[in-house]
């Protein structure tokens, strides 16, 4: 008997102001073992619901304003209550009434004065209802969960958390296509870790990722929200980065590449002190780019001139940066930074939130 009246325990709020009928249902639902809420009218009704939503509601239509209709429109308008059951108490009978519940979205109808039974085997209907629904509805949040979370490891690269390599050449298409068909800036970073072969000789293959990670956060800390970062494979790795021209991208590389030099990468008892490269290229600036392709070879063009120049260094693809700039002297550049509203730092690795169309 106990557990029959467990399987079936509820919290059901009455909203009725007469109180005779709301005695005699009180004291039936108690012998039933439900948890019971009551409201004399519909503004009560309403602030409870709100702050402790029960699991069913018994509602009067005769109610001070707002009326039990009302009541029960606001309710299932709401996409918080709209999955509560909603049954009407009532002693009319009239067929307009029931139209009219039945238009709202109301659940079902007891008629005072109640036959127990019937009252009963309406309640158990209605909750069981309410139960599968909400069993439906916390599978279909796991389900959005686990699909959320495939997402996420089909974008992510895992030894860095960072976009992996094919996210990374779908982003840079979007990207390549709006700025060839709007004329807007679009810069490319490829970096590459100095001698990290070395890394994974001496210390193993565990101390090389926790470089690859920390490397990886160092590239995000100097980084905007509209760049895209992520691994491109091995000790490489690249920067999109939309509405960027070539001056501004060689700010962006030479701050990673000085931040890569002063940072002291840890793993377990080891410091180690590494180095990297960059090569730049940017659109429209360099008019021969037309193709994805030729945008990444160019970038890996002057990362190669960086590397055969002594490594530590940043170099700009020469098409990619204005001719009045070329045979000067960089280091202005350098020093410069952008505008606060230009590069809203980051505080930890982008979220992942899957292609953006």
């Amino acid at each position: 008997m106990g557990t029959a009246v467990a399987e079936k325990r509820a919290r059901i709020l009455i909203v009725d102001d007469d109180t005779e009928s709301v005695e005699l249902v009180w004291q039936w639902l108690t012998l039933q073992g439900h948890d019971l809420l009551l409201a004399r009218n519909g503004k009560e009704a309403l602030e409870k619901i709100r702050a402790t939503p029960p699991d069913l509601i018994l509602l009067d239509l005769r109610l001070p304003p707002p009326d039990g209709f009302e009541v029960a429109r606001l309710l299932k308008q709401s996409p918080e209550t709209r999955t509560i059951p909603v049954i009407v108490m009532t002693v009319r009978r009239d067929v307009a009434s029931k139209v009219e519940c039945l238009r709202i979205g109301v659940d079902d109808f007891v008629t005072k004065p109640f036959h127990w039974d019937e009252l009963d085997a309406t309640l158990q209907a209605a909750l069981e209802k309410r139960r599968l629904y909400t069993a439906l509805e916390a599978a279909n949040q796991q389900l959005l969960a686990a699909n959320d979370q495939l997402l996420k490891l089909s974008v992510t690269d895992d030894r860095t958390s960072l976009y992996n390599d094919r996210y990374l050449r779908q982003r840079l298409s979007e990207e390549f296509k709006r700025s060839m068909r709007y004329g807007t800036a679009l810069s490319l970073i490829l970096l590459d870790l100095d001698h990290f072969k070395k890394i994974n000789d001496r210390y193993g293959h565990d101390c090389g990722d926790a470089v690859l990670r920390q490397f990886g956060e160092i590239l995000v800390d100097n980084a905007r929200e509209i760049d895209i970062v992520g691994r491109y494979g091995g000790e490489e790795f690249l920067m999109v980065l939309p509405n960027t021209d070539g001056i501004k991208a060689a700010i962006v590389g030479e701050r990673v590449r000085k931040a890569t030099e002063d940072h002291l990468f840890r793993f377990q008892d080891q410091i180690i002190r590494l180095t990297a490269s960059a090569g730049i290229s940017s659109v429209p600036t360099n008019r021969e780019i037309r193709e994805e392709e030729e945008f990444v070879r160019a970038a890996d063009e002057a990362l190669y001139r960086a590397k055969e120049g002594g490594r530590n260094k940043v170099i700009v693809d020469r098409a990619s940066m204005p001719s009045k700039i070329l045979d000067g002297d960089l280091s202005p550049i350098f020093d410069a930074s952008y505008e606060e509203e230009d590069l809203p730092r980051r505080s930890r690795p982008p979220e992942i939130r899957g292609p953006k169309g």
